[in-house]
C-alpha cells in the first residue's frame, strides 16, 4: 500500500491468514500448514498464529483493512457451523466482496513476504501486469469483468468435510505471473480470479458458478444458509450442498448441486 504515500510507522506484524480464521478452523485441535518455503515437499506441520506472520503492512493500513478480517471470521465461524453443529444455526449474511477482498490480501501478504513454495523452492509472487491490486482492495466495482470468486466443484460432487484450509496460487499461461487463488474451505473447492480470464480460451470457466449467492446445507428437512451480497448487477445461483452422512466425529460427507 506504499503507493498511496500516507503509510504510518510502524510496520507490524501481519498474519498471512488471519489469526480469527486460524483459531475458529484449528477448532480444539492444532492448525497445520504445508506448501510453504521452510517444509520440504509433502510436510505438513503444526502451527501457532504468530509463526504465520509477516512484516508487510503499517499500522495505519493493517487497521484499514481489518473489516475484512471481521468479514473473514463470520464467513468462516458460518461455514464450520452451517456443516458441523448439532443445534439449530440461524442466517449468516455478509458481503462476497468482502471475501473476495480478503482472500486478494491473503495473496498479496503470502507473495511478497515469500511465502509461496512448492517444497522448499519459492513460487513467483509477481501478479499478471494491469492487476490494480490497491484498487480492487479499496473499491468493489474496480473489479475487472468476470473477476471475482468462482465455485469450482460439478454438480453431484462428493466432499469430505476437513476442518482445514487450503490454498494454491493460480498461474497465467508463463507459470510467472498470479492470475488467481485456488482455494478449499472445509472441503468446497473455489477459485478467485484476480485477472480478467479468457473465456474463449477457458471453456471450463463456463461450467463454474461465478459469486454464489449463498451456500445452503440441507440437513433433513432443514436449511442453513450463509448468504453472500453482490453489488453487481448481476443474478446469482446457490450452492447446495447436501449432508448424507457422518464420517467421524469431526467430518461430514455431503453432496453438491
Amino acid at each position: 500500500m506504499q503507493e498511496l504515500g500516507n503509510c504510518e510507522a510502524p510496520i507490524s506484524g501481519e498474519h498471512l491468514i488471519s489469526e480469527a480464521v486460524i483459531e475458529i478452523l484449528r477448532g480444539d485441535g492444532n492448525f497445520t500448514a504445508s506448501g510453504l518455503p521452510w517444509l520440504e515437499a509433502g510436510e505438513t506441520k503444526a502451527l501457532a498464529p504468530k509463526n504465520l506472520t509477516a512484516n508487510c503492512l503499517c499500522r495505519r493500513h493493517n487497521s484499514a483493512l481489518s473489516p475484512l478480517d471481521a468479514a473473514a471470521k463470520i464467513f468462516f465461524a458460518g461455514l464450520r457451523d452451517c456443516l458441523e453443529s448439532s443445534e439449530a444455526v440461524l442466517p449468516y449474511l455478509l458481503s462476497g466482496h468482502d471475501v473476495e477482498r480478503w482472500l486478494l490480501r491473503t495473496l498479496k501478504a503470502m507473495a511478497v513476504s515469500g511465502s509461496l513454495a512448492q517444497g522448499r523452492v519459492k513460487l513467483p509472487g509477481a501478479f499478471e501486469r494491469g492487476v490494480d491490486i490497491i484498487r480492487m482492495l479499496e473499491h468493489v466495482d474496480e473489479w475487472p469483468e468476470a473477476t471475482g470468486l468462482y465455485f469450482i466443484m460439478p454438480t453431484g460432487s462428493q466432499l469430505i468435510n476437513h476442518t482445514r484450509f487450503q490454498l494454491q496460487p493460480w498461474y497465467g499461461d508463463a507459470q510467472k505471473e498470479l492470475v488467481g487463488l485456488w482455494s478449499n474451505f472445509l472441503g468446497l473447492e473455489f477459485v478467485m480470479m484476480i485477472a480478467a480470464p479468457n473465456v474463449l480460451q477457458s471453456p471450463g470457466l463456463k461450467n463454474w458458478l461465478y459469486r454464489p449467492s449463498a451456500i445452503d446445507v440441507l440437513i433433513g428437512k432443514s436449511k442453513r444458509q450463509i448468504g453472500l451480497s453482490w453489488q453487481d448487477g448481476r443474478l446469482h445461483r446457490p450452492i447446495q450442498v447436501t449432508f448424507e452422512k457422518l464420517v467421524t466425529s469431526t467430518a461430514s460427507k455431503g453432496t453438491d448441486s
